[in-house]
């Protein structure tokens, strides 16, 4: 990706487009451009090898908005940051697979306990994005806000007897759930080690 970026990075300076002084500002968005782009290009591979497309859309589409704003572990690097993600989405399609939720007890149950975890943890900062008192209560109304239209999606999902569907939604809350058990644990570790 470095190789690349700066390839067109110094074909962009070459041309006049942007101005040398600006190299870095231009490098740093067409990484995240290019890394963006790399997410979705596998996401959607993932989906169409697991034949489970529209799951995986909806799995990030109720995982995202939660995940951004309750935070939780963050891996350190964006290669380690995209095996994650990718090993997460390969788990998500496989339980899907597996038809390992089919009943409304187990969904249930499920989501009220990573809905508990989530209210409760929320938000978790990382080393690289520390959070002031304001910061914390906006984050906070902000996944609950999140959580709840969440639910009441799982909830419509469930009573329109759309248990594949319930049954990802509730995989979502779950891995956020462990994405912010994750986080507390990690940050619990680095500040013990940092005394």
């Amino acid at each position: 990706m470095e190789v690349l970026t700066q390839k067109l990075i110094s074909s962009l300076i070459d041309n006049n487009i942007i101005k040398k002084e600006d190299a870095e500002i231009y490098s740093y968005g067409l990484k995240q451009m290019i890394f963006i782009a790399l997410n979705l290009i596998t996401t959607i591979f993932i989906g169409l090898i697991f034949n489970k497309m529209f799951e995986v859309i909806l799995f990030m589409v109720t995982y995202i908005p939660i995940r951004v704003y309750a935070g939780g572990y963050h891996a350190r690097t964006k290669l380690k940051c995209y095996i994650f993600s990718v090993l997460m989405l390969i788990s998500v399609c496989y339980i899907l697979k597996l038809d390992l939720l089919k009943s409304y007890l187990s969904i249930g149950i499920l989501a009220i306990i990573s809905s508990a975890i989530i209210l409760y943890l929320a938000p978790i900062e990382d080393k690289n994005k520390t959070l002031d008192e304001i910061e914390i209560k906006v984050y906070k109304k902000r996944t609950i806000r999140n959580l709840v239209i969440i639910l009441i999606v799982l909830c419509t999902t469930l009573i329109f007897n759309k248990i594949n569907l319930s049954a990802c939604i509730c995989i979502s809350l779950l891995c956020n759930g462990i994405m912010l058990m994750l986080g507390k644990i990690n940050n619990s570790i680095r500040y013990k080690y940092s005394k």
